[in-house]
């Protein structure tokens, strides 16, 4: 295609699904000091296109190659010697749907030329549209693939509206929602889930022995818990945290819209904050993760949706490819990634290429 479409909803995908925004915001946009969004209330304005991020120089890939070779596999090359033909040759094309966070395009070229290196012809179709609009534009035939986080899929999409309680789960609803339309979620899913994690600084944490949100019960004195507004009622936010974890303890402490939680944390506004587990300040030292063992913030995995005829055809390469590929994007990997792009301002295309170039995926 010559252009990215920007797709249209053409039905309505869910029945009875919570009031939430319909798309997941890029994990990696709420940079500190950009002012940028980092929450659910914010995904459709997240999932624009990163036009300006494409048009930067590439930069040198040799510190790239080696951050990122951590995971190398023998998946083979990406082309074939003398005459065999590769493995996708001769068979149907896949239009790939691609949404515009800056993660999910990286998702996006990682998919199209770890594919094309075993010869499928791939169309790789970067929107701005959200969970539900990529959704109708997949039932529409406008797009016979995307990557989608399988959480999002699961509530905003198929209209699931109790927490989910496993990964499990979020792959049932998922693919019982995709089978009613000729479609299969892809499995195994991504090694990595980019759901909403709660973090504090390492300065706080390491002292006080906190590895996990149940451990703040026991702080003697009362935490400021930044999140946006919207954030109080949620499940996935700080009302969970207080029928969850009865952590009577935290005092909420609504951020601007556009503040960043880095700042906030830095800044020693707020004690512990809501941020997303990709996010590639999490890949330092300054910060801590908290574990979230009663699973409130959910599960967010990522899978091809893909057409189930035309899974059939692609090949058992295809799914041999599409394996080995998802083993490798670790939270670690992802955070490398995610780092290139929004921080060292790599373009995504580059970035996957010399991922998978170190990953043994490319030839060249």
């Amino acid at each position: 295609m010559a252009t990215s479409p920007r797709f249209r909803t053409t039905r309505t995908a869910t029945r009875g699904s919570r009031h939430r925004s319909a798309t997941r915001p890029s994990n990696i946009d709420a940079m500190p000091g950009t002012g940028a969004p980092a929450d659910h209330e914010l995904r459709i304005e997240k999932r624009k296109f990163a036009g300006a991020v494409m048009g930067h120089k590439q930069r040198s890939r040799v510190g790239l190659l080696a951050a990122m070779a951590v995971v190398l596999v023998a998946c083979g090359g990406g082309n074939a010697s003398g005459a065999t033909p590769l493995p996708g040759h001769g068979k149907p094309a896949i239009v790939l749907g691609d949404a515009g966070s800056n993660e999910e395009l990286v998702l996006g070229e990682l998919y199209a030329q770890a594919f094309r290196a075993l010869g499928y012809v791939v169309d790789l179709t970067p929107s701005t549209s959200t969970s539900q609009q990529m959704d109708s534009a997949f039932q529409s035939g406008q797009l016979n693939a995307y990557p989608e986080y399988l959480g999002d899929l699961a509530e905003t999409v198929a209209g699931y509206a109790t927490p989910l309680t496993s990964e499990a789960q979020a792959e049932q609803i998922a693919q019982e929602y995709e089978q009613k339309y000729d479609a299969t979620v892809m499995v195994p899913v991504t090694t990595f889930a980019n759901a909403n994690a709660l973090i504090t600084l390492q300065s706080f944490a390491q002292p006080r022995g906190l590895t996990t949100i149940a451990q703040l019960k026991s702080v003697p004195f009362s935490l400021k818990f930044g999140d946006y507004a919207a954030g109080r009622t949620r499940y996935a936010g700080y009302a969970g945290l207080q029928q969850a974890y009865r952590l009577t303890n935290l005092e909420f402490v609504p951020l601007p819209t556009g503040a960043s939680i880095y700042n906030a944390l830095d800044g020693h506004v707020v004690q512990v904050g809501k941020a997303f587990s990709t996010d590639p300040q999490l890949g330092g030292l300054t910060y801590a993760v908290l574990s979230d063992p009663k699973n409130i913030f959910g599960f967010q995995h990522v899978a091809l949706i893909i057409k189930t005829k035309l899974l059939k055809v692609l090949g058992v390469a295809f799914q041999e490819r599409y394996t080995s590929l998802n083993s490798l994007l670790t939270v670690t990997v992802m955070r490398a990634l995610n780092r290139a792009v929004t921080i060292d301002r790599q373009p995504p295309a580059s970035v996957a290429h010399s991922f998978l170039l170190a990953n043994h995926m490319l030839t060249s």
